[in-house]
């Protein structure tokens, strides 16, 4: 890459980072396709494989060291002058299950916790919603599904969660490809991702490590001069975490260029207002609220879709319910999501460019199709290759 590179980091939740082998593509090669269909060449792809998005993973027969290794400086991530694109792959030395006690603890957290997301009736009207928008789709549409889960992790392992009871005994898993999971095959995904984050704190700080290493070497490249975050899923909230974390606020001796390079933060699918409310996750920004005032620096941009039973809007009060008005705010409540800064210690409002799509209607059959955010060519993938077109500059708001 040459000077004035744009780098597209993806990162999805664990359980759907498949990496590219063995037959089996990628789980960011499609996204890729779809953002090549837009951008065309000004996309570049991986010069080692010779096609789409650089894919790294946490570990390279057993040494995390070895993992990053590919985003050493003297490795090139696409041809020069062209968009890089780089896809986050956690891969463990054993496959993660979570189990039955994560998955207990963490229903029992969201039980007690459920009455600070919404009501019993407002529980129930989800319940029915999520399940009709799982089970029915708007209309036909062409193509497979890019929302699978990890065929190591999802499908081949005895699964311990209450989805467990829809479904019979593991079959052996035919060699080749592997078939699509279907929507409660998604849902079981994203329970385990869910129950492990939560629960286990191990896994939770050794994905966090591993994601903010990569995004650190990234930003101390001398060939990267701006950072896009994209993330999907349970990624929008290891993202959040790394980014909460990383030091952008200035600070004596800082060498740093870390303001200037991250250009926006991309998420779709969210569920972070649900840890916040559910899980008792802190509301404070931390180190990014520094990019974030007034949209001066950063902009993060979140897609949700009303019938997602994973996403939820960022930007309203944080005593917002689904099926409130977004424009609903009480008197003293400054929003969800807040930053203070650590010298005065002052709180505010961290705004948030809150983006309805409809997946039902405008992306890809199979799965959960309104978790499906990356098949969206027209309400998804064209705003973001326009953001990437354009060398990332704050989105339009609409």
């Amino acid at each position: 890459m040459g000077d004035g590179s744009l780098v597209l980091l993806t990162v999805h939740g664990i359980g759907f980072q498949q990496p590219p082998r063995d037959g089996v593509e990628g789980y960011a090669d499609q996204l890729h396709q779809h953002l090549k269909a837009e951008l065309g060449d000004l996309l570049g792809e991986d010069p080692q494989r010779k096609e789409g998005p650089v894919y790294v993973e946490s570990e390279f027969k057993g040494s995390p060291r070895d993992g990053l290794a590919r985003l050493d400086p003297d490795n090139p991530l696409a041809e020069p002058g062209r968009i890089a694109h780089v896809a986050l792959v956690y891969s463990p030395s054993e496959p993660i299950a979570p189990g039955l006690g994560p998955v207990a603890d963490t229903l029992a957290r969201a039980a007690l916790s459920h009455g600070n997301y919404t009501t019993m009736l407002g529980a129930l009207r989800l319940i029915f919603g999520d399940a009709w928008a799982a089970m029915h789709h708007a209309q036909p549409s062409a193509g497979q599904s890019t929302l699978r889960p990890r065929a190591d992790i999802s499908l081949r392992n005895l699964h311990h969660g209450p989805f467990a009871l829809f479904h019979r005994s593991q079959q052996p898993q035919p060699a080749g490809p592997p078939p699509s999971p279907g929507v409660l095959g998604v849902l079981r995904a994203l329970e385990d991702d869910v129950a492990t984050y939560v629960v286990r704190n191990d896994v939770r700080e050794r994905v966090r490590s591993f994601v903010q290493a990569a995004t650190l070497a990234l930003l101390d490249r001398p060939d990267v001069d701006g950072l896009v975050v994209n993330a999907h899923s349970q990624g929008t909230l290891i993202c959040w975490d790394v980014l909460c974390r990383l030091p952008f606020f200035s600070r004596p001796g800082s060498s740093r260029p870390h303001v200037e390079k991250l250009r926006s933060f991309v998420t779709a699918g969210s569920p972070i207002r649900k840890y916040v409310d559910l899980f008792a996750w802190g509301e404070l920004v931390g180190e990014l609220a520094a990019l974030l005032p007034d949209q001066k620096s950063t902009i993060w941009r979140n897609f949700w879709d009303s019938h997602d039973p994973v996403a939820d809007p960022l930007d309203p009060a944080s005593a917002w319910h689904p099926g409130q008005p977004l424009s609903k705010r009480p008197d003293g409540d400054i929003g969800l999501l807040v930053g203070r800064d650590p010298a005065s210690g002052d709180r505010w409002h961290v705004s948030v460019d809150d983006q309805p799509v409809d997946n039902l209607r405008n992306s890809v059959d199979g799965g959960l199709k309104a978790h499906n955010y990356w098949d969206n060519q027209s309400e998804f993938v064209q705003p973001l290759a326009e953001h990437l077109r354009s060398g990332a500059p704050p989105f339009p708001v609409n």
